[in-house]
């Protein structure tokens, strides 16, 4: 009973996660991080209020953050915040639930129950690190660490999901014959330079969270325009993203080319070019979600799907990466 839902338990751990950094990318968006000035509670109550009438009179006093009065109660800030904490133990429960599946695998594939541990404790890391960040009143550099360790969640979420991918007894694997030496280390530095892209993004954000603040969140237009050179960096960056992502997609496709009508069958061969054509889509996307910000004064519901593309390609990117490695390690 326990192994038959580990492999749904995965999916949803999966899925999960990138509610969890969409929502998170939402709550910073939104400027809604403060929405519940305290943690795990929000106003001193297990469901927050959606009215000021539901506060006490002194409420900006008694729910201070270090030693300064917050600011006045915003129900949909509140509100979105408290989503946010909401999806993030439903993930905690979850992960919790695959922790417990993997048991069933302790004496034929005790590596799930590793993953499913560390997706736990850096889960665990996560939720204490939230509270850090409310407690400091949103230090930038918090809320870049704590976004950055979600990346580490979904790294384990998608090991967790190959891992019992390649462990079906029903599993045919292609064999891709010819493939040159240099693409999967390639496809892991793929993987690298989206995630050091992401780093770069963070910091990009930072800049804009700064600016934002000084106009008092006015002129979205002119907030690119007083960035510093690590915007140019991380825009020129995103080119090359796509280039080396490109190259590998094109050396797949020739190695497999002669091949095409023997792998057709195979469910690793469809998965593997499923997992490219994401990734370039997803790069693509995502260059036109950041010209989008640039030149149309950074749209508030563009920003949240932008850091989610580059979650998605990130994890695409990852899967297709261990994918090789799997099929290669079958000769």
């Amino acid at each position: 009973m326990l192994a038959r839902l580990y492999s749904p338990l995965a999916w949803t751990t999966l899925a999960l996660v990138f509610l969890v950094i969409l929502a998170g990318a939402v709550v910073r968006t939104t400027a809604s991080g403060m929405g519940c000035p305290d943690w795990p509670k929000c106003f001193g109550q297990y469901i927050p209020p959606t009215d000021i009438s539901q506060l006490p009179a002194d409420y900006k006093v008694r729910f201070m953050v270090k030693g300064k009065e917050i600011a006045d109660f915003d129900a949909f800030k509140t509100w979105v915040e408290y989503i946010n904490r909401l999806l993030g133990a439903l993930l905690g429960v979850v992960i919790f639930a695959i922790c417990v599946s993997s048991l069933a695998f302790r004496k034929t594939h005790r590596i799930n129950i590793v993953l499913a541990a560390s997706l736990l404790v850096v889960t665990g890391f996560v939720g204490w690190l939230g509270s850090v960040v409310v407690k400091t009143d949103l230090e930038p550099v918090k809320i870049t660490i704590h976004m950055l360790t979600a990346f580490v969640i979904l790294a384990l979420a998608v090991l967790t999901v190959h891992q019992q991918r390649t462990q079906s007894e029903r599993l045919v694997i292609a064999r891709i014959q010819g493939l040159p030496a240099w693409v999967m280390p390639l496809m892991f530095a793929s993987v690298v330079l989206t995630l050091l892209q992401v780093m770069l993004g963070t910091q990009v954000r930072e800049e804009i969270d700064t600016i934002a603040k000084t106009l008092e969140y006015r002129w979205r237009e002119l907030w690119i325009q007083q960035l510093s050179s690590m915007f140019l960096v991380h825009r020129s960056l995103s080119w090359l993203v796509f280039m080396v992502n490109a190259a590998i997609a094109v050396q797949l496709w020739k190695t497999t080319r002669s091949q095409r009508s023997k792998y057709a069958e195979y469910s690793e061969y469809q998965v593997l070019r499923r997992a490219v054509v994401i990734v370039l889509a997803g790069i693509f996307l995502e260059i036109c979600l950041g010209i989008t910000l640039a030149y149309f004064a950074m749209p508030k519901a563009v920003q949240p799907a932008h850091l989610l593309v580059a979650s998605g390609i990130f994890a695409a990117q990852l899967f297709a990466a261990l994918e090789v490695r799997f099929v290669q390690q079958q000769r």
